[in-house]
């Protein structure tokens, strides 16, 4: 049985949030499927047309994710510095400076 656009968008979204440290509680889940409702009303998903999950998800997941950080307060990355610090070197083709 295939899933519908709001199970698609809740196991993303609750996925999303654990990968940040947010513990799955009901209240999260709660404003996670409020967050989903707006965003399926807003993208006109009550027509049953509109339902076709491989047209309608991409949109939803969008409008879900371009919001959550206004419905979550997530945590800033604390990510690695991807290179080495930029120094200035020589490699021998003149006079040191």
């Amino acid at each position: 049985m295939d899933k519908a656009i709001c199970q698609y968008a809740l196991d993303r979204v609750m996925l999303y949030l654990q990968n940040y440290g947010i513990e799955p509680s009901p209240s999260v889940c709660r404003r996670a499927l409020g967050l989903i409702d707006d965003c399926l009303a807003e993208s006109g998903a009550d027509d049953p047309d509109a339902c076709n999950t491989e047209r309608a998800l991409p949109g939803v997941l969008a409008m879900v994710f371009d919001r959550l950080p206004q419905v979550f307060e997530l945590p800033e990355l604390d990510l690695p510095v991807q290179r080495p610090p930029i120094l200035r070197g020589s490699i021998g083709y003149g006079p040191p400076v």
